[in-house]
Formats: structure tokens, C-alpha cells, sequence
């Protein structure tokens, strides 16, 4: 059972997404608190969004503000959960001090150049996704990882598919899982 005192911050994709109703920090009803933030309004650039806020996340040194605002925004003993490119952000911010708990991230492609945190991080991708980590990376960088089969990349804002709901419990019970 999820510690009555766990945090949670939560950091969203390219899209601002899910929302806080499709969020899986919907399912964890023990939380204390639940922090959310935007990439655009992590790197300064509120208005931008999807390919625009990709290309300046990931070409323009974006991701390098992105990272730098959470890890002056957040307190110790925080678990994160990052969705796309909002978990490389936490990821990039953890590395670079960050004092996180806990990290977990679904469907973060970019991963795939980053090194080890120094936190327990789980990885989720969807086995359609083209732009997953190497199985190498996946087995030496991540403490733990799971590639679901038959999914694609957004796989985190299907409430429909049979397979997508599976893989939402599984990544649940991971974040319950790290609070102990």
C-alpha cells in the first residue's frame, strides 16, 4: 500500500498530456499531494506545443530549462512520473541533483542518450513504439523496465484497449511499489 504521505510529480508530454482526470495519478487515491507541471511552462514557452515545443525542447536546449525549473521547484522525498518527454526532463533534473525518491516514465523515448539516475527508475514503452531505448539500454540503465507488447507510443491515453488498460495497472502497481 502506497505510503499516506507519498508526493507525487507528475510532468506531461509534448501535448500537456493526459489531463488530471486521465492521469495515472488518478488511480493512486493515497497520494498526499500531486504536483503537476507542463513542459511548456517548465522551459518558458507556455504557448508552444506539440512539434514546435518538441523541436525547442530537443533542439533549441529546451529540455536542459525544463530540467533546471523542476529541480529548483521540488522538494525532497518526491516520487516523479514522467510521461514522452516529460519523463526526460525529470530524468535530465534527477542527474543533475534533483532530490527525487522515485522515478518512473512512460513512453520516454529520448532516454535512449541518457545515463543512469541515481534513483530506482522504472521505464515503460509500448513495443510499437519505433523510438524505444536499444534492449541494451533497457537492461543496463533503468532498474527496471517493461516493454508492453501490441502498443504504441501514446499508448498511456488509451482508456479503451484491453491491452493499454493492463499496462496502466502495471505501471500503478510500480509507482506503489517504489513508495514501499
Amino acid at each position: 500500500m502506497i505510503d499516506a504521505k507519498m508526493k507525487l510529480v507528475v510532468v506531461t508530454d509534448i501535448f500537456g498530456k493526459p489531463s488530471l482526470r486521465d492521469c495515472l495519478s488518478a488511480n493512486l487515491t493515497e497520494l498526499e499531494e500531486v504536483q503537476r507541471f507542463s513542459l511548456g511552462d517548465l522551459c518558458h514557452r507556455a504557448y508552444l506545443s506539440g512539434e514546435e515545443l518538441h523541436h525547442h525542447l530537443f533542439t533549441e536546449g529546451g529540455i536542459t530549462v525544463a530540467a533546471s525549473a523542476l529541480r529548483n521547484l521540488i522538494c525532497d522525498g518526491s516520487f516523479g512520473l514522467g510521461y514522452s518527454a516529460g519523463g526526460t526532463a525529470l530524468w535530465q533534473a534527477v542527474i543533475s541533483g534533483m532530490p527525487l525518491a522515485g522515478l518512473t516514465c512512460v513512453s520516454s523515448t529520448r532516454l535512449r542518450n541518457e545515463r543512469a539516475a541515481p534513483v530506482q527508475t522504472h521505464t515503460f514503452f509500448g513495443a510499437l513504439d519505433k523510438g524505444q531505448p536499444s534492449t541494451d539500454w533497457l537492461t543496463t540503465v533503468p532498474n527496471t523496465y517493461k516493454v508492453f507488447s501490441g502498443l504504441e507510443h501514446s499508448f498511456y491515453l488509451d482508456h479503451v484497449d484491453d491491452k493499454a488498460l493492463k499496462a496502466r495497472s502495471a505501471i500503478c502497481a510500480a509507482i506503489m511499489s517504489m513508495a514501499g
